[in-house]
């Protein structure tokens, strides 16, 4: 008879240990998320013009001023005589009254707006 196997897979008598069967699964894997912050700046820049608008308006006046004058002539007219014993100071044949005009006899120099100058009155 042939000699048989044993479970150990030796041809003789069994004195060893028997070897610890080893099975050998697949990797599990184990997953740790580590997560880092990063800041990313964008920029969109915008810029405000402000005009500032300024009106310059002339505003054109034109004054206009009026002017009232009032004359005022006075004549003292005395009585006519009677004769060399009625005669006053001032008074005889041929003399006239003191300051009385007979006629105009001298140019108008006012200064009236609107009048012309050397106007007889």
């Amino acid at each position: 008879m042939f000699p048989r196997k044993r479970h150990c897979g030796c041809m003789k008598p069994c004195s060893c240990q028997q070897p610890v069967k080893e099975i050998v699964h697949p990797t599990k894997e184990n997953v740790v998320h580590k997560c880092t912050e990063e800041t990313v700046k964008h920029i969109h820049p915008s810029h405000t013009t402000i005009v500032n608008h300024h009106l310059v308006k002339n505003e054109h006046l034109f004054p206009h001023t009026t002017s009232v004058v009032n004359t005022f002539d006075e004549v003292n007219v005395m009585g006519a005589s009677t004769g060399p014993a009625g005669m006053g100071p001032g008074m005889g044949p041929g003399s006239n009254v003191m300051g009385a005009q007979t006629g105009c006899n001298k140019p108008y120099t006012g200064g009236m707006p609107g009048h012309k100058p050397n106007k007889w009155c």
